[in-house]
């Protein structure tokens, strides 16, 4: 904002801003030079105060002041200035729910529209928890509170909470939401407060998929005011059923979300507006008024409607209904009627129109909630053709012009007009009789009212009457239609519209104003149709007003066909309106209108009833200077002869219009005029009705309608006479009784005691009187939220509790009676300092011997800040004090990889607060964090680190290889800092980590990476061709002929692995085919073993697994002896079949187990070789590749003769082959490792499944 200083030699500035709404004072101190300045971190839709002082040394000038508001969902750089704001009166208080459709069709984008102006409505009210509470709901496919009334009490908070609403989505579902605010929002249980005004405001975009009527309903009858918002999509029936009345103020709907602040400001009024007019009808103690049900509308015509309903439940006065048009321009109605009077025929309503109907209940002056309606009005009915029912007559005229300036050419052309003309009316004795006079010099009936008695007859006339010829004498013409046509002789009868049409085509040669007059005066409608030449002033001095529809002109003869329909049409309106004018005139009406009792604001209509049989009465007044103004209604049952007309103005002139009202219709108004009186003062008298005080006299300052009696007895009755003094004398008496209330008393001397940082006592000496209940009031001097308790009348001691530390309060208590509140005592109150303590402890920025502490400060005026730590591996501890205002500081000097319990205690003037407790693990260092790694063999590495400080249990280490693969882990005792992995691939990285544990937790990792390496290699070759016997392998270190290795091989073979070769040597290697008649050149090659020596295999260790069982059985296990399996892998296949067969009971009449390699299978389970008949045969296969003969065949004979078989493959074998080795099921019998060092990892599993083949089933 930008601001200008006004002294020449300022030293400085100093520029403050306050929110209106207790937020905290900023202030800003600028030089001396300065004239722009920018206030950020500013709350959306909340009005800041600002204020600038310029200084000079001690001395201060005069503050200039300002305001700005930040719109909510625009940037910061558009400021609205508070005058374009909209705010409630500071006496609106409210509870105010916000029910938000949420739903897929608004779209997050339009949200922030709907977010905008929440704000803005909810912005102008004082908010607070003894103010205006606010609420926000959302809804789609379900309902949730977004925020309930209880939670903000600050606007600045209130209105951050609205500009972050989220989005929801769903379906829309606004009756269950409706429903929602019922049992959820407007309870006690969700902060809704008795006898508060209560507002719902719901935001929808479309129709909802479930019922709303009856839900909205039963809002509205708890005393909710609803305001509905519409936009896009929204359906406006349903947005009428959901809104309270009148719909004009409290429904709204725009065509899309940009368009809601057009609408904004109106919205906002009518809310304020509301809540004003709840307020007033709760203060005023109106009870509620139980409304009427059932409301029905029926007998709808063009101009008139019957309403009806069934009467309230409640003690009512009386009813009254408004009809309010839909159209802007239209009249409005507002009737009234009597406590049993539940029907009324409204009429003189406008055709084709929608009437919003509402029905209130009375009690006096109170209305009930009102039940509504909508209906339209039917459109007049118009036709070209008379036939208008069955008792339709009318006398019907035509005058037609047969001088010599129409021609014989263009007269024929006026016979065919009149055919079509007559061909629209009923022709009949008892119903439209049609008369034909031409006339020019003289006039000449070509046939009467009653010489045709059918269309026939006169279509004939018509077509065949002569043209005569003349001078055009229009005025001659007429006054003999009246003396010669419109007569009994003639056919003309008596209580039927009579209606004349003139065709003419030129300027009468006579005077014609007084034949047309004398015509109109005997109810004659004058229709004038000119032709050519024909002189329009002249036509609309002969016709009846108005010309619009009464004249019509044609340029030619031609041209006839061009307004015969419209004026076909005009005749027969005037036709149905002259049959309603003889109804009327035949339904009699009251008479001797009489006016009495007149008051400067009412007076009393009286009349006498027709001798006819009257339904009901309807008087209708206004003010006789708004003739065009609304009248007032007032529905009467047949039996009243008077009426008083009431809340008049005074010194006014009223017209008054009394109907009798029958089945048939209303009788012409018995009218006449009243002027209610001037009151010149009021004179009153007033007299305690026990009798025992003198009667009093008052008077009041002209014509005041209220005044203050004084002086009178405490809890006393009074009769209260009131007389109207007018210039004519005085008025009647009207009389009332009303009581005065008991003398208020007020408390004596306040005592505070007992203060503590959030509670403080209070006493005081009772009030006179018999006190209900001490309310105290109190609140922090310097500013914040005002706060109140109650306790009995007949306690004089109360304790405040929640207070805030170190803070002084006003304290209000005062004593309530029945009838009212006492003067409050005043006093204060001050709360003792807080020992608070710091919240939030957080570290970060950690390294090895150091971290920084900080902490969200403790409550209250904090000297400095006590920071302990503890080292929780050793004696190590350390204490610093820091300055009150600070909330950080860096602990150094620490030891690495170490625990820290750290504490921070606030020190104030008086004490110390409790300590806030964390704990930090300062970082490892570089060196402690690697791994060194030794001794790399094929199948493992050594692996070797700095031990961790404190108390280690164990270390977990874990490796995985490095290109992806299984993690293994090893658990190693806390004392030792090294240890062998084992079961690794060769020739393979592996990510390496040891973590240190102890008790509570986790240490710092060290980390590192080492590869196996290789001390044997495989060896494969492509089959010899020919009648190979076997293959010779040698090998030795290349250029060495020590160390020379040999190895002979079946000539099936085609793989094998040379081992224990040296570390780090390269070999070559020659493959020989053998032959009977010698052996083949050799196959060479070379190859390099890695740098370290391979370890022995996994030493024997016996298993805790056993076999117990009396069961006999014979094992044979058949071991794959190839090449491919290799020396050491051998060496592991026989621990792992020590492992096997440890478990049983070994014995000649027990378990015997035998071990086939390189042999027949078959050949194992003879007698011969020591199998027993009866004893159970199973067969355990090791292998690790591919059979190079048959195997199906033979697993399958040897199952047919009852053998169990195990197949359990490493690395090569094929899966496939197992399985058709293994006997059923696959999940018992078959195994298939990865590796030979994996073999010791199946061997329980495969030990406990082999015992239950020896056990046999059901063992």
């Amino acid at each position: 904002m930008k601001f200008g200083l006004c002294l020449a030699a300022v030293l400085a500035a100093l520029l403050s801003s306050v929110d209106a709404q207790d937020e905290a004072v900023r202030d800003f101190t600028l030089d001396a030079y300065t004239s722009v300045t920018s206030i950020t971190d500013l709350t959306p839709d909340l009005d800041y105060s600002v204020s600038i002082n310029s200084f000079d040394g001690s001395e201060e000038s005069i503050p200039i002041f300002g305001q700005l508001t930040i719109q909510s969902g625009n940037s910061s750089d558009r400021v609205r200035r508070p005058t374009d704001t909209i705010k409630c009166s500071v006496s609106a208080i409210t509870d105010l729910v916000f029910l938000v459709d949420g739903s897929w069709s608004v779209g997050r984008e339009n949200f922030k529209h709907i977010r905008s102006f929440i704000a803005s409505l909810a912005g102008a009210f004082d908010i607070g928890e003894d103010k205006t509470r606010v609420a926000v709901v959302q809804y789609s496919t379900d309902t949730r509170t977004e925020f309930p009334l209880t939670r903000y009490t600050r606007r600045g908070d209130l209105l951050q909470a609205i500009n972050s609403l989220p989005y929801k989505g769903g379906n829309t579902m606004t009756g269950d939401a409706i429903d929602y605010l019922l049992q959820n929002i407007f309870t006690e249980a969700g902060g809704s407060r008795k006898s508060f005004p209560k507002v719902a405001m719901i935001i929808t975009d479309g129709k909802s998929q479930d019922p709303v009527e009856e839900h909205a309903r039963r809002l509205r009858n708890i005393g909710v005011e609803i305001f509905v918002l519409g936009i896009k999509g929204a359906d406006e029936d349903e947005l009428r059923e959901i809104a309270s009345t009148p719909h004009s103020k409290h429904m709204y709907n725009v065509p899309n979300f940009d368009k809601i602040q057009e609408v904004q400001k109106k919205i906002i009024r009518e809310v304020c507006s509301g809540v004003d007019e709840q307020l007033s009808s709760l203060v005023s103690g109106e009870e509620l008024v139980e409304p009427a049900s059932n409301l029905q509308v029926t007998e709808i015509a063009s101009k008139s409607m019957r309403v009806t309903w069934d009467p309230s439940l409640g003690d009512v006065t009386g009813y009254k209904l408004t009809l309010n048009p839909m159209l802007p321009g239209m009249k409005r109605q507002e009737l009234y009627t009597g406590p049993t009077h539940t029907s009324i025929n409204v009429r003189d309503l406008s055709p084709e129109t929608v009437y919003e109907i509402a029905l209130y209940a009375l009690k006096g002056l109170t209305p009930s909630e009102p039940i509504m309606a909508t209906e339209r009005t039917q459109p007049v009915k118009v036709t070209t053709e008379c036939s208008l029912g069955v008792d339709v007559q009318a006398d019907v005229v035509l005058l037609v012009d047969g001088s010599y300036s129409i021609g014989l050419q263009n007269f024929a052309k006026v016979r065919a007009f009149l055919e079509v003309l007559v061909n629209s009316f009923d022709i009949g004795p008892s119903k439209v009789q049609i008369s034909l006079v031409q006339y020019s010099r003289d006039p000449h009936t070509e046939f009467a009212l009653n010489t045709h008695h059918d269309i026939n007859a006169v279509v004939r006339a018509v077509r065949t009457f002569p043209y005569r010829g003349g001078s055009t004498n229009t005025g001659k013409a007429m006054k003999y239609v009246k003396d010669k046509i419109f007569v009994a002789s003639r056919g003309a009868r008596q209580n039927v519209p009579r209606v004349m049409v003139l065709i003419t085509d030129g300027k009468s040669s006579d005077s014609f104003k007084d034949a047309a007059t004398n015509l109109r005066n005997i109810d004659v409608e004058i229709f004038a149709v000119g032709v050519k030449d024909a002189v329009r002033s002249e036509l609309e001095a002969i016709a009846n007003p108005p010309a619009d529809n009464h004249v019509f002109e044609v340029e030619d003869f031609d041209a006839f066909q061009r307004i015969s329909k419209e004026l076909t049409q005009s005749i027969c309106l005037r036709i149905e309106q002259e049959l309603l004018n003889i109804k009327k005139r035949s339904l009699l009406p009251p008479t001797d209108l009489q006016f009495s009792e007149i008051t400067s604001r009412s007076f009393r209509t009286s009349w006498t009833p027709p001798a006819a049989r009257v339904m009901s009465y309807l008087v209708r007044y206004r003010k006789a200077e708004d003739i065009t103004g609304d009248y007032i209604s007032i529905a009467l049952p047949s039996d009243a002869t008077s009426v008083v007309l009431q809340h008049l103005s005074p010194l006014t002139a009223y017209e008054v219009n009394v109907f009798a009202q029958y089945d048939k219709g209303d009788s012409f108004p018995l009218s006449g005029e009243e002027t209610t009186l001037e009151v010149i003062r009021y004179r009153l008298s007033y007299v305690p009705l026990s009798g025992t005080g003198e009667i009093l006299e008052a008077q009041t300052i002209e014509d005041e309608t209220s005044i203050v009696l004084q002086e009178l007895f405490p809890i006393t009755t009074y009769r209260v006479s009131v007389f109207a003094e007018y210039s004519t004398g005085m008025g009647s008496e009207m009389q009332i009784d009303g009581t005065t209330k008991e003398v208020l008393g007020a408390p004596r001397d306040l005592r505070v005691f007992d203060e503590t940082i959030s509670t403080m006592k209070l006493a005081w000496q009772p009030a006179r009187g018999n006190v209900l209940q001490y309310r105290i009031v109190y609140k922090p001097v310097e500013g914040g939220d005002r706060k109140e308790i109650s306790v009995k009348g007949d306690t004089t001691q109360a304790v405040l509790k929640n207070l805030q530390p170190a803070t002084e309060y006003d304290l209000f208590v005062s004593a309530h009676y029945t009838s009212g509140v006492g003067d409050p005592l005043i006093g204060t109150g001050t709360t003792l300092e807080e020992l608070g303590s710091p919240r939030d402890l957080t570290t970060r920025d950690v390294t090895d011997t150091s971290f920084l502490v900080s902490w969200v400060p403790a409550p209250g005026n904090v000297r400095q800040y006590r920071i302990k730590w503890k080292s929780l591996y050793a004696e190590e501890a350390g204490e610093s004090t820091i300055p009150g205002d600070n909330t950080a500081m860096v602990l150094d000097g620490l030891t690495p990889e170490t625990r820290y319990q750290v504490s921070v205690s606030a020190v104030y003037g008086h004490g110390e607060g409790q300590p806030l407790n964390g704990e930090e693990t300062t970082d490892i260092s570089a060196a402690a964090k690697a791994i060194v790694v030794s001794e790399e063999t094929e199948r493992t590495m050594k692996v070797t680190w700095q031990p961790a400080p404190g108390n280690v249990l164990n270390y977990r280490v874990t490796y995985k290889p490095k290109l992806g693969g299984r993690q293994l882990a090893a658990k190693v005792p806390g004392g030792n800092t090294s240890t062998v992995l084992r079961r690794l691939t060769a020739l393979t990285t592996y990510d390496i980590t040891v973590l240190p544990v102890y008790r509570s937790g986790e240490g710092k990792a060290r980390e590192g990476e080492g590869t196996t390496c290789m001390t044997s290699f495989r060896v494969t070759w492509d089959h010899a061709p020919g009648d190979v016997k076997g293959y010779k392998v040698q090998f030795h270190p290349v250029g060495e002929d020590i160390d020379l290795g040999e190895l002979l091989v079946g000539p099936y073979d085609n793989t094998v692995v040379l081992e224990e070769l040296r570390a780090g040597t390269k070999y070559t290697v020659s493959v020989f085919g053998m032959f009977d008649g010698g052996e083949s050149l050799p196959l060479a090659g070379e190859e390099r073993t890695t740098l370290s020596d391979g370890p022995d295999p996994t030493p024997y260790s016996p298993s805790d697994v056993t076999c117990k069982t009396k069961a006999q059985a014979d094992i044979v296990l058949l071991l794959d002896g190839s090449w491919s399996i290799g020396r050491l892998n051998f060496k592991t296949i026989r621990t792992f079949i020590s492992r096997m067969v440890e478990v049983f009971d070994i014995g000649p009449d027990k378990v015997q187990v035998g071990l086939a390699l390189n042999y027949v299978l078959q050949n194992n389970f003879k007698e011969n070789v020591g199998m027993r008949r009866n004893s159970r045969k199973i067969g355990v296969l090791v292998t690790d590749g591919k059979s190079q003969d048959d195997v199906h065949e033979k697993a399958q004979n040897l199952r047919n003769e009852n053998i169990e078989l195990y197949a359990v493959g490493v690395k090569n074998a094929e899966e496939n082959e197992l399985r058709s080795i293994a006997s059923d099921p696959d999940d018992i019998h078959m195994y298939n490792v990865a590796d030979f060092s994996f073999l010791l990892d199946i061997v329980d599993n495969l030990t406990n499944n082999l015992c239950n083949s020896v056990k046999g089933p059901g063992m």
